[in-house]
């Protein structure tokens, strides 16, 4: 038998721990973002996070790569693009959870990477994993469950209605991430996420003030209770920021496959946040959402036995 070394061990776990902040960042970027929106309007507030992110990459990269890495070296044409899909994914996705229940938004995501194995299909041709119409049968009927709940359920809506805007957005990401790849270099992952980051600031900006210039939207700095920004800017900086940067961690040393199977702990984080903050569950929450993302599992573990053989 192999035997594996103190410092493959180390670096293994160093991956684990990565994971597992990724879940717990990501899955509090839905009750935290559900609440914000209660005192921010969408686009001024995507405009501050957005703004602590790049703060908060720029001087991670420059203690990890010195300051010569904050160069952009894609082009312009691509740096603009790559910044609109970003910043058109936060908006849509946001917007969803503006009208979404918090903890049915969380449901849904675990069919996210159905959405993205889609997306890759449509737009590089790929075929899809093994397992997909199984793992999307589960997935259609988890819907339904969740469906269900807002007609039989008793309490709040299972449903908000902006669930499947929430789990569309995950197409726009595949394609930026696609992008994010292609349009680059030797440029490392943290370098990427600041200069897409960056471009996203620059769309985020010009348009988050001319809404507050013609009365569409208020100011974010309107508001004055240090407890809300304390919540803004902490989420802005370890989902918006760190979240980003742990994945990649993760996904080189364990590699994507694996890692993708460790993303579904977003949903569960985001369930557990959000009974932090007052939204609990239901049956039906709680039923459709294990029917998804045991489609999702399903077809991760068919694909590992694929990549075995």
């Amino acid at each position: 038998m192999t035997q594996i070394s103190g410092r493959d061990r180390h670096h293994m776990l160093g991956a684990f721990a990565a994971m597992v902040f990724v879940g717990l960042s990501w899955g509090a970027n839905v009750p935290v973002s559900k609440v914000m929106l209660q005192h921010f309007d969408v686009v001024p507030m995507l405009a501050v996070r957005t703004l602590t992110a790049v703060a908060t990459l720029a001087m991670v990269l420059v203690l990890a790569e010195g300051v010569s890495s904050l160069r952009i070296e894609v082009g312009l044409k691509r740096f603009l693009l790559i910044g609109l899909m970003m910043s058109g994914f936060f908006v849509i996705f946001t917007i969803g959870i503006r009208f979404s229940n918090p903890i049915s938004a969380a449901a849904v995501q675990v069919a996210g990477p159905l959405v993205a194995a889609a997306t890759v299909r449509l737009v590089t041709g790929m075929r899809f994993d093994p397992g997909f119409g199984v793992a999307l049968a589960l997935t259609l009927s988890g819907g339904a469950i969740l469906a269900a709940g807002s007609l039989f359920g008793q309490g709040a809506l299972t449903l908000g209605g902006g669930e499947i805007v929430v789990l569309l957005s995950n197409a726009l990401w595949t394609v930026y991430s696609l992008k994010a790849q292609a349009w680059f270099d030797r440029a490392s992952q943290l370098h990427r996420a600041y200069v897409a980051s960056l471009s996203a600031l620059g769309w985020m900006v010009p348009l988050s003030l001319a809404l507050v210039a013609i009365g569409w939207a208020r100011s974010p700095f309107a508001v004055t209770d240090v407890w809300v920004w304390t919540q803004l800017l902490l989420v802005a900086v370890f989902a918006s920021a760190m979240g980003a940067y742990f994945w990649n961690i993760g996904a080189s040393r364990l590699g994507v496959a694996i890692a993708s199977l460790w993303v579904n702990l977003v949903p569960f984080f985001a369930v557990l946040w959000s009974m932090a903050y007052g939204f609990m569950p239901n049956v039906y929450q709680i039923v459709g959402g294990l029917v998804a993302l045991s489609g999702v599992v399903y077809m991760q573990w068919r694909k590992l036995q694929s990549m075995k053989r």
